[in-house]
Order: structure tokens, then sequence, then C-alpha cells
């Protein structure tokens, strides 16, 4: 899979790192420029030369979110990428080929420095990308997969497998997610004290709560409709081998909430 190679910083300091996002500084700036546009353009701040990356085919929980594990998702990201007290800088590089709707690169994401010139094309294989923060925080179960059909399947299985063996293993959010068994809604703001859940579907519980144009949002009446006009979203059913709406793919049983797929087995449209 051909990506940009973009050499730079590590800033955190200049944003508010998580555990799926960091201010980054290339070291070219007109490389980001370069990359394939779905929305907004870059926008480098120009006062410190950072942009805030997305990670690639991860979603770790928001900082609202039950702590520690958004916390702990940020310390691991932020210690891996060599910043580990969220001050000063670091060397780091990227791979990227293209910005996401909001303009910020969607990018696997490495520590030091890469052996290519600056603004070389890469082939990322598996191997090489085991060794990504992306990857990192999957690895150590602080991140959820989120994949997008702009990602190659060897990645994205490299990142199932992975997922597999974390929940095996309990590590971190899997010791208490609740994304498959369900979460109980009991208002606004209840989310924020959930279990670990799919941060995609916790967001979207989240903007439901909020949303003025609900008439009950103490009831989840609303919410499968409201995913379903509100907040569309087409999505690939790996284990029926078909296309849907993120909707039908939701769970509501009186109050209680939850995904029929596990995460790794979906595949969202861009």
């Amino acid at each position: 899979m051909p990506f940009t190679l973009i050499k730079g910083a590590f800033v955190p300091q200049a944003g508010r790192p998580d555990g799926d996002s960091l201010r980054f500084r290339p070291d070219t700036p007109d490389l980001i420029f370069r990359l394939r546009q779905r929305g907004r353009p870059p926008k480098i701040n120009e006062n410190n030369g950072t942009v805030q990356l997305r990670y690639e085919g991860i979603d770790t929980m928001e900082s609202r979110a039950l702590q520690p594990f958004s916390s702990d998702a940020t310390r691991s990201n932020l210690a891996f990428c060599g910043v580990p007290d969220g001050e000063g800088t670091a060397r780091g590089h990227i791979l990227a080929n293209q910005l996401g709707p909001n303009g910020r690169p969607i990018a696997f994401v490495f520590p030091g420095d890469a052996p290519e010139t600056d603004g070389t094309s890469v082939f990322l294989e598996v191997p090489r990308m085991k060794d990504s923060a992306n990857f990192h925080q999957i690895t150590q179960g602080h991140a959820y997969p989120l994949f997008y059909d702009t990602l190659f399947f060897d990645l994205r299985n490299a990142f199932s497998d992975e997922t597999k063996q974390a929940r095996q293993k309990g590590q971190n959010v899997w010791s208490a997610d609740v994304t498959n068994t369900g979460a109980l809604w009991q208002g606004p703001g209840s989310e924020e004290a959930m279990q670990p859940l799919f941060p995609k579907l916790w967001r979207r519980l989240d903007s439901y709560g909020r949303d003025a144009d609900i008439e009950n949002p103490d009831s989840l009446g609303e919410f499968r409709a409201y995913l379903e006009f509100e907040k569309a979203e087409r999505v690939f059913d790996l284990t029926q081998g078909r296309a849907t709406g993120f909707d039908n793919l939701v769970t509501v049983e009186e109050e209680r909430v939850s995904m029929a797929t596990l995460p790794e087995e979906l595949v969202f449209v861009s």
C-alpha cells in the first residue's frame, strides 16, 4: 500500500494528545499539502508549524469516557512516541496517503527517523506496520480497531488478529468491554460512566443525548432512528459479506445498547 514518508517531530504540548492523536511538526510542510484531500485542506499552525494527526486503523476512548482507560491510552501513546511526560519534542515520522474530512493526515505513526529520504513513496507491508504506534496501541489493548474501506486488507487483517489476541488476554479496555454484551443508558451524560464501549458507538450516544431535536433523550427509543437518519453511515459486515447501515448492527433492548458484531468485523465506507 503506497504511502508518503513525512519526517518531523512530535510536539504534544502544541495540542491535546490522546490515545490516537498527536501534534506533528513536519520537516517539509509541503508534503502534507500533497496528500489526497477528502474535505478541508490541512491546517498547519502558523505559530508552531504543527498539524494534528489522526491514527489509521484504530480508535481510542474519548477523554470524557470512563477512566483510567482513556488516560492510560494517552500515556501509552506518548511513551511509545518518545515524549512520555507530554513535554518537549521527539523525532518521528509518518506514513500517510490522504487527509481526513477535517484536514488531518490519516497516518501510520512511528518514533524516530526512517532510513528513506523525506517524501519517498513507501509501500507499507505488515512487518513495518507492526512497528507503528497504531499497532502498539492495539497490542496493548488501549485501542479498538476502526477500519475504513481505504485500508488494505493485509494491514486490516494484522490489526484484526492482534485485536483478538489482546481481547483474549483481557488487555486494558478488553478487561471490561461491553460492546457486545450491552451498556445501560440512563440519560444524557450516563455514557461517561459506561464501561469501555466501541468509541464510534460511544460518540453516537453522546451526541444523541445532546441533540435538542430528540424528544426524550432519557430513553433510547429514538436512538436507532437517530443513527439511521441523522448519523447515517454505511458499513460492510464481514461476517455476512454485505453492506448495510451502522444502525442495523446496533441492538437496543429497552435502555441497553450493544453491537451485534465485533469491531474488527466491520469496514466503514468512507
